[in-house]
């Protein structure tokens, strides 16, 4: 099994388990000395507004690493840990749907937000335990934490600061129920504080009935177990926002489900809004419709996908291929077993807007 298969199996293990100072992981368990990292690093010197922080970064492969005492004692982030079973080790940090967990294992780090994993193919998210204490990427502060940063390489200084984000705010919603035929666990986001109260209300009713849909059927899969199954069924939803600036807001919604057999099976689903109207966006919107960003899009694919050598391989853009809106761009994924086996889980890939549409053109012109 590869690394990307392995961090996925990780994932997956630990996807059950819920959740200091990098100090705390003295006193190390196995778990915590299995997941160390050998790794040449080099200090960054890391300022946020004006002030230089209270640990230096690392740069690690021409990664910037952030010491989580850093989110803590210079971003105000909460910051808990707790020991859990078999011995791993879990450090959650900040709270609401951008909440950060690092699962420490034999296996591992695992970062999950929102209790979303979010490693991928590419391992980009990967928190590194180095010298004792744990780093997560810059890369997780951009597309997740609502931070941005630029980089000075000749003075080897990382300059960050809060992103503006639309003025709306997100919670979590909750659909649940326990039996003894199954667990139904089911969260989706709602909307408030959004101008428009009309749009607030059709996006918010999207994802509700997205997670009333998903319920009632896992309620009526439930009575339908088998009894000679002693191990109840399992029904959970997650989402993890994506991309909440410049009018957009975008989410990838995960629904999962275990009804029996070697392992559950996830569907992911993404959406992107414009908040000035609640119309759902398509890829055809970003890319302003134009055959030459498509047929540049799919060229990019192909050539990312050989690379990574997948079993059943890349056929070509769909018409209506699965998407959603990061930081660094436009997202493109493949669900379980489209291009590739079940270990290796939803192969996805960014590329930035500039790559596929002319200088200066406005991805988000259709929302604003």
């Amino acid at each position: 099994m590869n690394k990307k298969s392995m961090k996925w199996s990780a994932a997956i293990l630990s996807a059950g388990l819920l959740v200091g100072n990098a100090s705390f992981l003295s006193g190390q368990s196995e778990a915590v000395v299995a997941a160390a990292t050998s790794v040449k690093a080099s200090d960054v010197v890391m300022k946020y507004n004006g002030k230089t922080l209270s640990a230096p970064g690392r740069l690690v492969n021409g990664n910037t690493m952030i010491p989580i005492s850093v989110l803590r004692d210079d971003f105000g982030l909460a910051l808990s840990y707790k020991a859990g079973k078999n011995g791993t080790k879990t450090y959650t940090v900040g709270s609401g749907v951008t909440q950060m967990r690092l699962e420490v294992s034999e296996y591992g780090i695992s970062t999950y937000i929102n209790e979303r994993y979010i490693g991928n193919n590419s391992i980009q998210y990967e928190a590194k335990n180095i010298n004792g204490k744990l780093y997560v990427p810059y890369r997780v502060l951009k597309e997740y934490l609502g931070f941005q940063g630029s980089y000075n390489s000749s003075a080897k200084t990382l300059t960050l600061k809060k992103q503006q984000q639309n003025k709306v705010s997100i919670s979590s919603e909750t659909i649940s129920d326990s039996n003894n035929n199954a667990t139904i666990n089911i969260r989706y986001p709602k909307l408030n504080g959004l101008a428009n109260k009309e749009a607030q209300e059709s996006i918010n009713k999207t994802f509700k009935d997205k997670a009333e849909a998903f319920a009632a059927e896992a309620k009526k899969k439930a009575t339908e177990r088998d009894s000679e199954f002693e191990q109840p069924y399992e029904f959970h939803g997650t989402f993890l926002v994506t991309f909440n600036r410049e009018g957009v807001l975008s989410i990838a919604s995960d629904l999962y489900e275990y009804v029996g057999g070697a392992h559950g099976m996830t569907y992911r689903e993404g959406f992107t809004f414009s908040l000035k109207d609640g119309q759902q966006l398509t890829i055809d919107d970003l890319l302003h419709s134009s055959d030459a960003a498509k047929k540049k899009l799919d060229q990019m694919l192909k050539k990312q996908t050989a690379a990574d050598k997948y079993d059943f391989g890349f056929n070509g853009l769909k018409e209506d291929p699965d998407f959603y809106v990061s930081e660094s761009g436009l997202t493109v994924f493949f669900q379980l077993y489209e291009i590739a086996s079940y270990a290796d889980g939803f192969p996805t890939y960014t590329f930035s807007f500039a790559d596929m549409l002319p200088e200066g053109t406005d991805p988000f012109a259709a929302a604003r």
